[in-house]
């Protein structure tokens, strides 16, 4: 039992002896060491400081964290507040003319080896627990694109703020957490369900008119090819190539008003999921996002009813093409 308490990851505030692993591990995540065809999966650093810049700051970063194994340093997050900030820091000072007061989340760096281990978010709610008092930021580059980044910020809740290019000419992201309102939250989460239940009222009722519509429209062609209806045989495959065209351009229509309508479901969908995880954080539950993710589960993101929707006028308007097809040969 104490081996494996002496092996547990833990996580510590930065101290002298973790400074040489530190930079040798920086060092390995830069992106002149990285694989540019693996950068944008596993994320990367620009560049690594050196030891002495490190030892800087030990003392003026509010936040200076690694995890650790034994004696090994598994991952490293540096963040110091806008009061730290260095005279060259252009990226920074520009934001500080935006937000005023902030914390910057500086560099965030794991070890391949102990990479989807969780560390990251270990590091990364080390220091959102303890800093309440103003936004916290974090500028990303995006040359080549850091997608692990990306989806990572996400998921603990920042938001995009803004894209910069500062002087080296490499575009960043700048993503914000600020801290959250519980009643904004909950306001903002009963504005999400709202239109979330108003996208599928509005899908379902474009699903029941087309169907009304295509009712309407076979009856049309009954009629016409019954005994009571045109005169002439010639008259009669008229009307109904008419009503054969009209069907298959209306059920093509009805099917890209729901495609776009089952998008904009998702969408809706998606923000009461993120909206939740903030919620969850508070002490709230999951409801909508509650197994979302989990193995076997996939059909939660993608809604069979919501494909019946769109499929249903798309094998309406094959049939009225079949439809035109047998008047035009017949």
């Amino acid at each position: 039992m104490a081996d494996a308490e002496a092996d547990a990851i833990e996580i510590v505030r930065a101290k002298e002896e973790h400074l040489e692993q530190i930079a040798e591990l920086a060092a390995s995540r830069s992106l002149d060491r990285t694989d540019r065809s693996t950068a944008a999966a596993e994320g990367f650093l620009v560049s690594g400081y050196a030891v002495e810049t490190y030892r800087a700051r030990l003392t003026t970063a509010e936040h200076f964290y690694v995890a650790v194994k034994g004696r090994n340093v598994l991952g490293f997050l540096l963040a110091y507040s806008d009061q730290q900030i260095e005279a060259d820091e252009w990226l920074n000072r520009r934001i500080k003319t935006v937000l005023g007061n902030f914390l910057v989340i500086k560099q965030i760096c794991v070890s391949r080896s102990a990479a989807r281990q969780g560390i990251a978010s270990r590091l990364y709610y080390q220091v959102l627990e303890q800093w309440k008092q103003s936004p916290v930021i974090a500028a990303v580059v995006s040359d080549p694109p850091n997608e692990a980044s990306s989806r990572f910020h996400r998921k603990l809740g920042f938001e995009e703020l803004t894209r910069l290019t500062p002087p080296d000419g490499r575009l960043r992201v700048v993503w914000v957490r600020r801290q959250p309102r519980e009643g904004m939250l909950q306001t903002q989460y009963t504005i999400a369900v709202d239109l979330y239940k108003h996208e599928d009222s509005i899908n379902w009722q474009k699903l029941n008119n087309f169907l009304y519509i295509t009712a309407g429209l076979a009856a049309a062609v009954g009629i016409a090819l019954g005994p009571d209806g045109a005169k002439s045989e010639r008259l009669a495959r008229c009307l109904v190539l008419i009503i054969s065209a009209i069907g298959f351009c209306a059920a093509v229509a009805f099917s890209q008003m729901l495609r776009y309508g089952r998008r904009y479901l998702l969408a809706r969908k998606q923000v009461v999921t993120e909206l939740e995880e903030r919620m969850a954080w508070h002490g709230g539950q999951r409801i909508v996002g509650r197994a979302v993710g989990e193995t076997g589960s996939e059909w939660l993101q993608v809604s069979p009813t919501g494909l019946f929707m769109v499929l249903l006028p798309a094998l309406t308007a094959m049939c009225w093409l079949m439809m035109i097809a047998v008047v035009i040969v017949g």
